[in-house]
């Protein structure tokens, strides 16, 4: 058999510069090993995902773009700096710990995001360099495109069929987490379900979320 052509096609970037998004998914990676300037180290990530409804692909849907964050609210964690920037108001005590501010209700609401476009080893990449709340009289879609995303590693909100529909590079990824682990382990892969409606409740005021 002949040898394959490089396959060195790349994903159609998202354009760069400041655009309307919209948040359609957020996915609890567990603990994962990283590397930051050299040092090894184990931190709880997730990943949330836009779509920017307004720029679109060739194919006619919406780009997407995603970060990856670490899970903390430490007042430099660049996850509370990006969710301070898109409310518009920073957190109080109040928000933090059981009872607080859930990540999911940012799922569906809008913000301005700036992208950057970077290279790296001949490869371009799109990456997001700022999050900030709508300007006044902005408008956003009622809704997303592509379909609304939640999965998170707990008893209360883990869902086998969200998992299954995830790319392979990203379940590989989470099932190497120890909290994937105890969850598949202690539980089988039907934890208890959980009520959908309880975590989409309106926030008040003008606040995104």
């Amino acid at each position: 058999m002949h040898l394959p052509a490089p396959n060195d096609t790349q994903f159609e970037l998202p354009p760069a510069g400041t655009f309307l998004a919209m948040c359609y998914r957020i996915i609890d990676l567990g603990t994962q090993d990283t590397t930051y300037m050299g040092q090894a180290k184990r931190q709880h990530k997730i990943q949330v995902g836009w779509e920017l409804p307004e720029e679109k692909m060739a194919d006619g849907r919406p780009f997407t773009i995603s970060q990856r964050y670490t899970w903390s609210m430490s007042e430099k964690a660049a996850l509370r700096r990006d969710l301070e920037t898109w409310r518009g108001v920073p957190f109080k005590d109040s928000d933090f710990g059981p009872g607080g501010f859930d990540i999911q209700n940012i799922i569906g609401k809008a913000c301005l995001l700036t992208v950057v476009h970077t290279e790296k080893n001949g490869k371009h990449y799109a990456n997001i360099k700022a999050i900030a709340r709508l300007m006044k009289g902005m408008q956003a879609p009622q809704k997303t495109e592509n379909e609304q995303v939640y999965l998170w590693l707990s008893d209360d909100r883990w869902r086998p069929d969200v998992f299954h529909k995830l790319s392979d590079g990203m379940k590989q990824a989470i099932m190497a987490s120890p909290e994937y682990k105890t969850l598949v382990n202690g539980h089988g892969d039907e934890p208890p379900p959980i009520d959908a409606d309880r975590y989409h409740e309106e926030p008040a005021g003008e606040i995104p979320f």
